[in-house]
């Protein structure tokens, strides 16, 4: 990032109520923020930090649900002072989240599958036109969960009355790899391959897998990674309370069967 604009949020920083430490972490993350773009553009393409990654494919697995509002093609990731320390590991201040975010959630703290509570914290994100003009804003709440031995799964909310209910888009079910209902509530699964290339014209897609990201559902390009790379994103979404949930890891061996579960303890805890 430009050491100007460095500076620049210094100087603003000196009229904010925070403590030296909070100023420069706040710094900090708008530095790694600002290093690169990530943007799900017309949800197909999508940065391959994981951080990210794990939302913006949410969104590429909710079909047109992540974009539906106004003229939106893309989905941008942004930031206010209000979300860079929400992040907290006490479950107890699951409320506070869920005021920021404008929604009431339903969470547990551990599943059966061994899994248990990590981490949770507020992501901002802005909807855009073709032309990358901000045309809406809406917030998430994700909770992250950890088990011995096991890659991270997170469950990542959002207002569905802010980017449109599930069952309202065809889309997401024909797209779902398999779906259940729990409690009248359909779940809907999706197992997605994800090609991650560099920022380089020296690294290009071939044209046969150009061909393949327009007729297969479950295969998407991202550009962004650090090298050509493939890895697997397992996901479940669902809609309750007017609240879409997206329970997902990029863990290749976990079954459809254990997130399905993980989506019920979670609709009959409600």
């Amino acid at each position: 990032m430009n050491e100007n604009i460095i500076v620049s949020y210094k100087k603003s920083m000196n009229e904010l109520c925070f403590s030296k430490d909070q100023k420069e972490d706040m710094i900090g993350r708008l530095t790694e923020v600002g290093s690169f773009k990530n943007v799900v553009q017309k949800k197909k393409k999508l940065s391959v930090k994981k951080i990210v990654a794990l939302t913006a494919a949410c969104l590429a697995v909710l079909g047109g649900c992540g974009v539906a509002v106004g003229k939106a093609t893309g989905v941008v990731t942004s930031f206010s002072p209000d979300t860079f320390f929400s992040k907290t590991s006490d479950f107890s201040r699951l409320d506070k989240l869920e005021k920021k975010v404008g929604i009431g959630v339903t969470a547990v703290e551990t599943f059966s599958n061994g899994y248990k509570f990590d981490s949770m914290d507020v992501e901002d994100f802005r909807t855009v036109d073709d032309e990358d003009r901000t045309v809406g804003r809406f917030k998430e709440l994700r909770i992250e969960y950890v088990c011995d031995n096991k890659p991270q799964i997170s469950v990542n909310m959002e207002s569905a009355l802010v980017n449109g209910h599930i069952d309202d888009d065809p889309g997401v079910a024909l797209r779902a790899n398999e779906m259940r209902t729990v409690d009248g509530i359909n779940v809907y699964y999706n197992y997605d391959e994800y090609l991650g290339l560099p920022a380089s014209k020296d690294i290009s897609p071939t044209e046969e897998e150009l061909k393949r990201e327009e007729t297969d559902d479950h295969f998407f390009i991202s550009i962004g990674s650090d090298q050509r790379e493939t890895y697997y994103v397992s996901s479940v979404v669902f809609e309750m309370g007017d609240v879409h949930y997206c329970i997902m890891t990029f863990d290749e061996n976990i079954t459809s069967d254990e997130l399905f579960g993980m989506a019920e303890e979670i609709i009959k805890a409600r």
